[in-house]
């Protein structure tokens, strides 16, 4: 029975990763996000390969070939395990948060600064009051050097984060565009007490302003 109940654990938690998976492809790979709070802003990439650590589980597969195998249905209960560093009961709640993480890219969510945890600290954090996903730059492993201004999601916390933080605040405007493009043509989120007057020059300059809001104004 033990062994049963193992099983169809497991089972179901693969059947989570995999829609998850398929949701995140179709959304969120491939794209930047720009957050705009406070007169501050910051931009997010979420990559193929940081999907396999919001998870929770242990895999002898490379992150990629996890994300392919989840992709294509083809993920197997053989290929998730569970560790000390990586719990069943921790694995269990983050990919029960697993299908939403969209919303954290088209909802009113928080931006949580200075966000630490037992080891590490997380420049940002980005949540829902449900789930926090915890952000930092992306380092080169040699030289400790940012390769870029992007942030990158690092961790999938399901608790609550606000009394591990410097500050927060709410998000003003989401905006979109694909990792190609040069200017931001999509708003995903607008709070409805914010303008476009609320935005930094530094935002207006990475947005298509007459586009998106439809009026004539000078952007340097």
């Amino acid at each position: 029975m033990k062994n049963k109940n193992k099983t169809k654990n497991k089972t179901d938690i693969v059947k989570k990763i995999v829609s998850a998976a398929q949701q995140y492809k179709s959304n969120m790979v491939g794209y930047t996000f720009l957050y705009v709070f406070e007169g501050k802003y910051i931009e997010v990439v979420y990559r193929v390969k940081d999907f396999m650590h919001l998870t929770g589980v242990d895999s002898e597969l490379s992150a990629g070939a996890f994300f392919k195998d989840a992709i294509r249905n083809k993920l197997r209960i053989g290929q998730i395990s569970f560790t000390k560093r990586h719990p069943y009961d921790l694995a269990k709640r983050k990919c029960s948060q697993l299908n939403n993480l969209q919303q954290i890219t088209n909802s009113p969510v928080f931006i949580l600064e200075d966000l630490l945890s037992k080891n590490f600290r997380f420049m940002f954090g980005i949540t829902d009051l449900n789930f926090t996903i915890c952000l930092s730059h992306d380092i080169d492993p040699l030289t400790q050097s940012k390769k870029s201004e992007l942030y990158i999601p690092r961790s999938l916390r399901v608790e609550d984060s606000f009394h591990r933080i410097s500050d927060a605040y709410e998000v003003q405007f989401i905006f979109k565009k694909p990792n190609n493009s040069s200017l931001y043509e999509e708003i995903t989120y607008q709070d409805n007490r914010s303008s476009y007057r609320d935005l930094p020059q530094e935002v207006l300059s990475k947005i298509n302003v007459q586009k998106l809001f439809e009026i004539n104004i000078n952007v340097t």
